[in-house]
């Protein structure tokens, strides 16, 4: 350790005064250049898009412009970067800054039945005017000029408002008049079964606005919010009152081919509202009638008519119901109708009841 003091002792004692002195200058040199690196920048100025690129070591922006005798207008846009303080040594490894002016721009923006008068910057787009006014141009607006494009100096931008009003209006159906043929009543002869009633129809309509001008009101869409139910007549004619078809022959109102007949029986009518049922399950329609099943199975296939053929055809049916009027004998069959006031002209009558098919499963 002794020896190592003694060698350190050794040098600084070969070290003589001038070569502080060089040292000293040197490192004095090194940071002048230092220093005057720092302080040298490439400006670009930009002049509405015309470009002048200069290298300068004057860090004001401002005595550069006055230097270049540039003058910028209280309107113009002026936009400074790159000369931010960076202390005694500047911004290091900063060397670019840029002047920017942008000249003032005047136009006219046309909206609501006003005139704006704006200004804006040498490079703007027509977007940039709009949000200088605070203007909105709507979903169906029409702007007469594309948002992205540059303004000029005197360009005037309109924006025409457009406005879609909806309204609807409820308009009456008419009922109209349904006829029936029957063998209910005489031939030639026409009665009222039931009432329709009017229905309810709903119509869109939308109508252009534009700039507060009202054009033509256009129909867009209608709807039918309530059905018409239609005045239902019956006119006599000797049709069949069931729509059952089973394909038998028939000739002169009588089955050519049938298993029996109960001729001269008694056969009332009846109703039920839609939807309801019957003994066997079914749906009550017409052409499906009520008996006794003891009598007549359900299931069984036939055709009723008047006794003797006197002119009514209740026609093909079907035994899918039964009441206590037949179980008790006072009844023989019971001939649904889908209005009352059939069963009311049906009344009490003879009929003459055809067996054409018997269920295989009685």
């Amino acid at each position: 350790m002794q020896n190592t003091f003694k060698k350190a002792e050794s040098l600084v004692s070969k070290i003589r005064p001038r070569h502080f002195i060089i040292a000293f200058f040197a490192l004095g040199v090194a940071f002048l250049m230092l220093w005057s690196a720092s302080r040298i920048k490439t400006v670009t100025i930009d002049i509405d898009c015309e470009k002048t690129v200069l290298t300068t070591a004057i860090s004001d922006p401002y005595e550069i412009m006055k230097t270049l005798e540039i003058e910028v207008e209280p309107e113009d846009r002026l936009t400074i970067t790159g000369f931010e303080n960076g202390g005694f040594f500047g911004n290091l490894g900063e060397n670019e800054a840029e002047i920017r002016i942008q000249s003032a721009v005047n136009l006219e923006i046309v909206a609501d039945e006003l005139k704006y008068h704006v200004t804006v910057a040498e490079g703007d787009t027509v977007s940039d005017a709009l949000d200088m006014t605070g203007l909105e141009v709507r979903e169906h607006d029409i702007l007469s000029v594309d948002e992205t494009k540059t303004v000029k100096e005197g360009d005037s931008i309109k924006i025409t408002r457009v406005d879609y009003i909806t309204t609807t209006e409820e308009e009456t159906i008419q009922r109209e008049k349904t006829y029936r043929g029957t063998s209910l009543i005489a031939d030639g002869r026409t009665v009222l079964l039931s009432y329709g009633k009017n229905g309810t129809l709903l119509k869109t309509y939308q109508q252009k606005v534009v700039d507060g001008v009202y054009e033509e009101r256009v129909l867009v869409s209608t709807e039918v919010i309530k059905q018409a139910t239609d005045d239902l007549y019956v006119v006599g004619d000797g049709s069949a009152i069931s729509p059952l078809d089973y394909g038998f022959e028939i000739v002169d109102g009588v089955p050519t081919n049938y298993v029996k007949v109960f001729e001269n029986v008694r056969a009332t009518g009846y109703y039920a509202p839609y939807g309801a049922g019957t003994a066997t399950g079914r749906l009550a329609q017409v052409g499906y009638v009520a008996v006794d099943p003891k009598i007549i199975p359900y299931g069984t296939k036939m055709w009723i008519v008047a006794h003797g053929n006197t002119g009514f055809v209740y026609g093909y049916a079907l035994a899918a119901d039964t009441g206590g009027a037949m179980l008790s004998g006072k009844n023989f069959v019971d001939l649904y109708y889908e209005t009352y006031y059939e069963c009311v002209l049906n009344g009490l009558r003879r009929v003459d009841v055809y067996i054409l098919e018997e269920p295989e499963n009685k």
